[in-house]
């Protein structure tokens, strides 16, 4: 098994990054791999509740069946602490499975996996 990270930094303003990421993620969980997801920059809205409900692709893949897929596979989403505080986003408003994190949290799951940046 291996252990994947996928980091997020586009947010509603590009929804085939979005729901490419969270799809490849979803990908990776179903093989069974490691997978941890981190949210930066403007995506960090992501991790708010209802917030993806209406993103899709030209393709017609929908963001939320895959943030949910994650979600209830227990895969965390890793929010940057400062992305989200300047844009007046609480720890407590998020969805279950995210959780503020930092820099050095970031570089750390990077140095255990395979990086894929959106």
């Amino acid at each position: 098994m291996a252990k994947f990270l996928f980091v997020i930094t586009r947010g509603l303003e590009d929804p085939v990054r979005v729901t490419r990421a969270l799809f490849l993620a979803k990908v990776a969980k179903e093989g069974g791999h490691e997978v941890d997801v981190f949210l930066t920059d403007d995506a960090v809205i992501i991790a708010k509740p209802g917030m993806v409900d209406n993103v899709m692709t030209p393709t017609g893949d929908e963001a939320a069946s895959h943030l949910g897929y994650l979600e209830a596979n227990g895969v965390v989403l890793h929010v940057c602490t400062p992305c989200a505080q300047s844009r007046q986003i609480k720890e407590d408003e998020l969805i279950e499975n995210a959780r503020f994190a930092t820099g050095p949290e970031l570089i750390e799951m990077a140095t255990k996996a395979t990086v894929f940046t959106f």
